[in-house]
């Protein structure tokens, strides 16, 4: 570790004692100020930490060979929060998103301060800036500290990302478990729903955060489990409800959610199939992207969010095709089951609600029924008149 305590725990002193012991390097870098062109490298400094070792940058040092020159002063910024400047520069210039720490500090010297950013070695590797073309990585060299990286590192890099990618699977798997431990039904036609990070490489929340975040009375609202049952998993919380068929809704520590409902009462023992209505898919999914965009927000995190969408057990089963089902054409799918995804950015995950669930739904409406397929902006229409009357 280079500081003995959390980098938002800073003083001028530590800064200045940082300084005196390491040089530019595999893990450390100085800028000594925070110009258009110093912005302009951020992803690739950034990048490169993540895709090596981990290591910090401080803004604000003057160096001479890669040496920290006193006196440490730090400079005036002039933006008014830097901080945010770096996190629009690496989310909009990085992919996929890389964790960061900073830490604006003040100096002694009145109206100067440092900022230190600090960014974790990355199981998300490897990182790629403009436009997902370029990889770079540490080189322990002061003139040139970060080099484009060679085939060999990237195939273990992407080897390495395949691991992190495989926790959506061990997440579902076991929310699978609490699901039929609870005797949620799949044997019929259901629904199912999952959004969480899409790398899911560190925790987010601790388990009480994701009950405590479950139990409030506002993700209750949200989510459409008012009068729900909540239980504690071993890897954050489930809410039930037992009417109908009963609904599931499942969330852990890695920002993930999972939702499972039924679309047949729990009456109904496999007679004749009715016609299901096809547009209440649309409540679940854009209700659940409001929550995902609370416990984000709750976990202080920004990342790309991977979304997914599935309506199971479907061979067979007739959909009404239009808002009103008594007036609707039948419509069918040759498929078991039919899938949505789409991705969007963690900021604005609740605010586009709306249009990333019209996105799904059009997916989800396309392998439906021999006539022409209803276009996008037709779809997102229907369901703005739709979610309006519910």
């Amino acid at each position: 570790m280079f500081f003995s305590k959390p980098i938002s725990d800073l003083s001028h002193k530590d800064v200045e004692e940082f300084c005196k012991r390491f040089r530019e390097g595999l893990r450390v870098e100085y800028k000594s100020t925070f110009d258009a062109s110093v912005k302009k490298k951020l992803p690739r400094v950034v990048s490169s930490f993540a895709n090596s070792y981990g290591g910090i940058l401080v803004v604000g040092i003057n160096t001479s060979k890669g040496i920290p020159q006193e006196p440490f002063e730090g400079l005036e910024f002039e933006d008014r929060e830097p901080r945010l400047t770096v996190e629009n520069v690496c989310r909009e210039g990085v992919f996929p998103e890389v964790l960061i720490h900073q830490s604006l500090v003040s100096s002694r010297t009145s109206g100067k301060a440092f900022l230190v950013i600090e960014v974790p070695e990355s199981p998300k590797a490897p990182h790629a800036i403009e436009n997902s073309t370029q990889v770079y990585v540490r080189t322990g060299d002061s003139a040139n500290p970060a080099d484009l990286a060679k085939m060999d590192l990237l195939e273990r890099l992407l080897l390495r990302r395949q691991d992190v990618l495989r926790r959506w699977d061990d997440f579902l798997l076991e929310s699978w478990q609490f699901a039929n431990g609870l005797n949620i039904d799949q044997r019929y036609a259901y629904r199912e729903i999952m959004i969480g990070p899409l790398y899911p490489s560190e925790r987010l929340l601790t388990r009480e955060a994701v009950y405590g975040l479950l139990n409030s009375e506002r993700c209750r609202e949200i989510s459409g489990f008012h009068a729900a049952q909540i239980l504690r998993t071993p890897i954050g919380a489930v809410l039930v409800r037992e009417e109908n068929g009963g609904r599931y809704l499942g969330a852990g520590e890695l920002g993930l959610l999972h939702y499972i409902e039924p679309s047949y009462p729990r009456s109904y023992q496999g007679g004749s199939k009715s016609q299901l209505d096809f547009w209440p898919m649309a409540v679940p999914i854009f209700r659940l992207l409001r929550l995902s965009g609370e416990l984000i927000e709750c976990a202080g995190a920004m990342c790309q969010m991977r979304i997914e969408a599935h309506l199971r057990n479907i061979s067979g089963q007739s959909f009404s095709s239009n808002l009103n089902p008594y007036n609707s054409l039948e419509i069918k799918s040759i498929a078991q089951s039919v899938q949505a995804t789409t991705h969007a950015p963690s900021h604005d995950i609740a605010q586009s609600a709306m249009s990333v669930t019209a996105e799904l739904m059009y997916q989800l409406r396309w392998p439906f029924g021999a006539m022409a397929a209803p276009t996008r902006e037709q779809v997102r229409c229907d369901l703005e008149t739709y979610l309006k009357g519910v």
